[in-house]
């Protein structure tokens, strides 16, 4: 089993086809991490397959979110004591005028969400995966 099948062994995506599509796809995308799709994938067919993936409204990120949760608290039990490290990120969706649901970040001109997590490591540093927090927009004053 790869890590990747190994790290989403619970996800649940309606059917093992998709369940085996995501796994494909997470192995080319850490392949080359900084890649973007069409980099990262073996070749056209695979392009198109992951395109499809992330655009079929049957899948839902929630369930891909809590294969990683669960494989990270799986991981955490097995050390004794474990680090979880708080860290807000803004993104910034500035370039994107038309987007909706967005709201105020950093400064009164820029727009974007604000991303929460929650990185677990072991008390020796090594990471055992992220907890997601939550994505919220800021309300505009």
């Amino acid at each position: 089993m790869s890590w990747a099948a190994a790290e989403l062994k619970t996800a649940k995506l309606g059917n093992k086809r998709r369940n085996q599509r995501l796994i494909k796809i997470v192995e080319d995308l850490a392949s080359k991490p900084s890649s973007s799709i069409p980099q990262a994938c073996r070749n056209a067919a695979a392009v198109q397959a992951a395109y499809d993936f992330f655009s079929n409204p049957r899948i839902k990120a929630s369930a891909i979110i809590a294969a990683h949760r669960e494989s990270t608290i799986e991981r955490a039990l097995e050390h004794p004591l474990v680090l979880a490290i708080q860290d807000t990120t803004e993104l910034d969706y500035s370039h994107h005028r038309h987007k909706q649901g967005l709201g105020p970040i950093s400064n009164s001109k820029a727009n974007g969400l604000k991303l929460h997590s929650v990185l677990c490591v072991s008390d020796e540093g090594v990471p055992l995966g992220l907890l997601p927090h939550g994505v919220t927009t800021p309300s505009k004053h």
